[in-house]
């Protein structure tokens, strides 16, 4: 008696998924080339890592204001009323230990503006403390493991990059 043909001799979905999702990376990127031919995902990968740590540096120092050229309007509003509140319950963020490694996982053009989403992996000592007990408020005085995508964007051909969006896992 013959067996029946298996599902199993197709690729499997996550298989699948994984084929799309290289291929509309691959697209997006050349969608990006068409008016920046030489950007490279590889180094983009570098400012991404340099603005995760620049955007922490500035959430810790409470000087918002230095991200202004690096994150959008949008966002920065979002991380200064962050900051305000943070400043006015008497909170301090502490941030160090960082090892982050970042890898972009999707491009596209849209509207007249590129887009690149990376994940950003690591681990990093990230936590609050109440500034006048110096109780633990939130985080971990140990070192936790770090998983986010960060969202950038601009306007197509030779403009410079800004941070969009921070989704946290």
């Amino acid at each position: 008696m013959a067996t029946p043909a298996r599902a199993a001799e197709s690729p499997p979905r996550a298989t699948i998924a994984a084929r799309q999702a290289d291929v509309s990376l691959d697209e997006g990127i050349r969608d990006i080339r068409r008016m920046d031919s030489a950007f490279d995902p590889a180094r983009f990968r570098g400012y991404i890592e340099m603005v995760f740590r620049v955007t922490h540096a500035a959430r810790m120092s409470r000087d918002i204001a230095s991200l202004r050229d690096r994150v959008t309007p949008e966002l920065y509003g979002e991380l200064q009323a962050r900051c305000d509140r943070s400043r006015s319950l008497g909170h301090a963020s502490h941030v160090s230990e960082m090892e982050i490694h970042a890898e972009v996982t999707e491009a596209w053009h849209e509207d007249g503006r590129d887009y690149v989403t990376a994940f950003v992996a690591g681990e990093m000592l990230d936590y609050t403390v109440d500034e006048r007990t110096g109780a633990l408020v939130a985080g971990s005085k140990s070192t936790q493991d770090v998983e986010a995508f960060w969202t950038f964007t601009r306007p197509s051909g030779l403009n410079p990059w800004m941070l969009s969006a921070i989704q946290t896992s």
